[in-house]
């Protein structure tokens, strides 16, 4: 009796689901992973949403600037979490690398990100769900894929696809 194995999809959104569980965000809707996989089926970088170097973590302080404002000031401020995409790209040690990849990620990259992941070449974007941005006070915006974003990828041939968690034999 032969084994079923997971497609390469499902491995990799598995591993997209391990590193998303990093993440430092308080909102689970924000825990966001990243894998950049070659045409080998090799994977070259993996990243998760976080605050940058030095920031604080939301998780381990318990509140997040963006919806409860900064605990002295009450001030609402910007979100110091940097995105999965770009820690991942950071992470990949030569971009070079990134080239002809493919990405898989929790969620469909915003605008910003997918700028970024057409200059590096990647060919293919495989991402579970819709990104729901949050917007100051802790209300949510449309959970819909920023038309800019989309537009872009269509322009420039990169295969977008919903991931669709099916056992598969390959």
């Amino acid at each position: 009796m032969s084994k079923i194995r997971p497609s390469w999809d499902q491995m990799f959104m598995s591993v997209v689901d391990s590193a998303a569980s990093r993440s430092a965000c308080i909102y689970d809707a924000y825990h966001i992973g990243a894998v950049f996989v070659d045409k080998k089926h090799r994977i070259v970088s993996i990243g998760y949403s976080g605050p940058s170097r030095g920031d604080i973590n939301c998780n381990e302080e318990g509140y997040c600037l963006k919806i409860d404002g900064d605990p002295e000031t009450g001030v609402i401020k910007r979100c110091n979490g940097a995105h999965a995409e770009m820690n991942a790209i950071l992470n990949s040690g030569d971009t070079m690398r990134l080239d002809g990849s493919t990405l898989y990620s929790s969620v469909f990259p915003c605008y910003d990100c997918m700028k970024h992941l057409n200059n590096l070449g990647v060919e293919r974007i495989v991402y579970q769900r819709e990104y729901q941005r949050m917007v100051d006070g802790g209300k949510k915006g449309e959970k819909e894929i920023e038309p800019e974003a989309l537009d872009l990828a269509h322009k420039r041939g990169i295969i977008i696809e919903k991931y669709k968690n099916k056992e598969e034999k390959k």
